[in-house]
């Protein structure tokens, strides 16, 4: 079938694709060149014909809402803009930064004052690919005013420069007093009131962080950081710039739009005046369709009218069920997405009535009854729910999200907590979840102490361990089933009982405000790059701690004043909290910072104050090799179609399974 016919088809059918990831380490680019187009030719090192057009998809309820990256903080646009729009820096596929308009960057010595040094050759084009202006770095004072500028972005996207840059924050606040009077601030106003950002040149801008912040690299990798040209918001004006579209934006990343119908279809184009258009490899067209059925994906995909899909359950079941089907072999598992998610424990939880639940609180806080979740609690059944084939590889040991960030080594972080656990010399096994393999999950003595010592204060047998679940979803109740079901083959109905509970559409205002739950399941996603992005959300005496507030709620419990019963899991809390100080202080010493956080994530995880669940690792069928693409955990260059390495032919499992191999070798050793 020719790539017209398939155009053709998405116009016909109204069904579409997401916009995917960068990944310089995706192998060497080609330098031949499309006769269409001039874009480079994706690479593929294992020698197939590679794609020259690409479809993917995304699901109609993610289109789109807006296309100011300076405006929006909703994923669904970002990945469509971050094709279109570059900022300071990217990402490999590895996750670690990588230049992009800046072409290098240093701190001082205690990474307070960052200075980042800009390409030269940067434009901004229109949408047929017409250069605009010439980008220098008073574009990014520009873009960070209107993000700072109250007036202008009505409070969207604010938070990464408020936290870190001198003035920020107080800029804000200013013009928020202001009123509708501070649309009229420019960036030279910014400058005046003293927000640590300054341009010395034209190509050289130098941030100053109110505190040292050695992570300011990936802080500076956020959409808040982006450029805009001055004369683009004086020709639109400040509601035509937040409101503006594909057709009058400019851009100045990889691609320009050729054409956008609202849920149904975006299709990007080589953009002529690209800076990095000879560093790079684009497709000729990259696709994105559109799709309202998930169950129609499988027939699209054989039609080859999507070029990758994701493998819903019902389809697996339909592959493996036909030993002859030839996608039995092309069976394809992903790299986990970009959430690490924990059961994060109610330390103060309450009954319906609003009494205190005195029978799970003591029993929570007592350190044996923690340790049981974490070395005896079998979740296998559990995580093939969500990975049929290979349920293990959704196993999450650790607190931290692996990727977050690397030492001066080359070794991923959570290698470093692996080490602090004993984990260090286990593997993927496909039969046995790692951190029960040291007592085969026997924890009958720690069963007995836990027992033993709560009896002693009151505590009644079984505990009751509240779970919520939306009212009238099957797929939750499936899945809660099953984790009931561990429960029981795992602790006995004698020692824990895990109790499903429906809330009818607020978790929040009907389970966890009232603070219902025994422990809830949740995910968190980095914001930037360093462990104190997930640890610090569980320490003391820290108001942005969000889960010590708002789920834990163990903050709540010192700030009242810890029952007799309470202090031991209070001094395993400080305890933390202080070996989590100890690693922010530390800011000139990469390598010994990520030790010593490493040693306060395996103090979380010996007293299990939070106790890891799983990762989201999903199957493909698909012509791109997933591990080509961008993989970091923050930031949102994830969907930038650039270095792919793609295939005519369907990548196989064993052909994906060699890319994991080399993708753990690369980041463990």
């Amino acid at each position: 079938m020719k790539r017209i016919s398939r155009r053709n088809f998405l116009k016909v059918a109204g069904v579409g694709a997401a916009a995917l990831g960068l990944a310089a380490c995706g192998g060497s680019s080609s330098s031949s060149t499309a006769a269409s187009s001039g874009a480079t030719s994706a690479p593929n090192t294992t020698g197939a014909t590679p794609l020259k057009e690409f479809i993917s998809w995304e699901s109609t309820n993610r289109e789109l809402e807006s296309w100011n990256m300076l405006y929006t903080q909703k994923a669904e646009d970002a990945n469509v803009i971050t094709n279109i729009w570059d900022g300071l820096l990217s990402f490999d596929c590895y996750g670690k930064v990588a230049p992009a308009i800046a072409s290098s960057w240093e701190h001082n010595d205690d990474s307070t004052v960052w200075t980042f040094h800009l390409r030269d050759d940067v434009d901004w084009v229109d949408v047929n690919g017409e250069v605009k202006a010439h980008l220098t770095s008073k574009d990014f004072l520009v873009g960070l005013e209107w993000v700072l500028n109250a007036a202008k972005n009505q409070a969207n996207n604010t938070s990464m420069p408020s936290e870190t840059l001198v003035g920020a924050a107080d800029y804000y606040q200013k013009t928020s007093d202001m009123g509708d009077a501070a649309a009229d601030l420019t960036y030279e106003d910014m400058l005046a009131a003293g927000v640590g950002i300054e341009a010395p040149d034209d190509y050289t801008l130098v941030f100053t962080c109110k505190n040292p912040c050695p992570y300011f690299d990936t802080v500076a990798a956020y959409t808040s950081f982006y450029p805009v040209s001055e004369d683009l918001i004086n020709e639109l004006g400040i509601e035509g710039f937040r409101a503006c579209d594909y057709t009058n934006m400019w851009y100045n990343g990889p691609y320009v739009v050729e054409e956008f119908i609202s849920q149904n279809t975006k299709s990007y184009i080589p953009n002529p005046n690209y800076y990095a258009a000879d560093e790079v490899s684009r497709f000729d067209r990259f696709t994105v369709t559109m799709i309202s059925d998930g169950t129609v994906t499988f027939q699209l995909y054989q039609n080859r009218e999507l070029d990758e899909m994701d493998v819903g359950e019902s389809t697996l079941t339909t592959i493996q069920a036909d030993p002859n089907s030839e996608y039995n072999a092309q069976l394809c598992e992903k790299r986990p997405k970009k959430y690490s998610y924990q059961m994060h424990f109610n330390y103060q939880k309450n009954n319906e009535d609003g009494t205190p639940d005195d029978n799970w609180n003591k029993a929570i806080a007592n350190t044996a009854f923690r340790q049981c979740f974490y070395k005896g609690l079998e979740l296998t059944n559990w995580y093939a729910r969500t990975n049929k084939i290979n349920p293990l590889k959704c196993e999450n040991d650790y607190y931290t999200m692996p990727g977050v960030c690397y030492n001066t080594q080359g070794q991923e972080y959570t290698t470093l907590v692996a080490k602090e656990m004993g984990f260090d010399g286990e593997a993927y096994d496909g039969k046995t979840m790692i951190r029960l393999r040291s007592n085969n999950g026997d924890i009958a003595d720690l069963k007995k102490q836990a027992m033993d010592e709560l009896s002693a204060i009151g505590v009644t047998f079984p505990v009751h361990a509240a779970y919520y679940i939306i009212a009238g979803n099957s797929t939750a109740l499936d899945s809660a089933t099953v984790l009931k079901q561990c429960f029981t083959d795992s602790f006995g109905d004698d020692f824990i009982v895990l109790d499903i509970e429906t809330f009818v559409s607020s978790t929040m205002k009907e389970v966890v405000a009232p603070k219902l739950q025994s422990f809830v399941h949740m995910g968190w996603g980095a914001d930037f790059g360093d462990p104190v992005n997930f640890l610090g959300q569980e320490i003391l005496h820290d108001d942005n701690a969000y889960y010590s507030w708002y789920y834990s709620n163990i903050a709540k419990v010192v700030e009242a004043g810890p029952a007799d019963w309470q202090k031991d899991l209070v001094a395993a809390y400080e305890e933390f909290t202080d070996l989590v100080n100890t690693a922010k202080a530390i800011v000139d010493d990469t390598d010994a910072r990520y030790a010593a956080f490493a040693k306060a994530e395996a103090c979380m995880l010996n007293n299990v104050l939070a106790c890891p669940c799983y990762f989201d690792v999903a199957w493909t069928l698909t012509h791109a090799n997933e591990y080509s693409k961008i993989n970091a955990m923050y930031g949102p260059c994830n969907y930038k179609a650039v270095n792919w390495e793609t295939s005519e032919e369907p990548y196989t499992t064993e052909q994906y399974e060699e890319f994991a191999a080399a993708f753990d070798a690369a980041t463990k050793g």
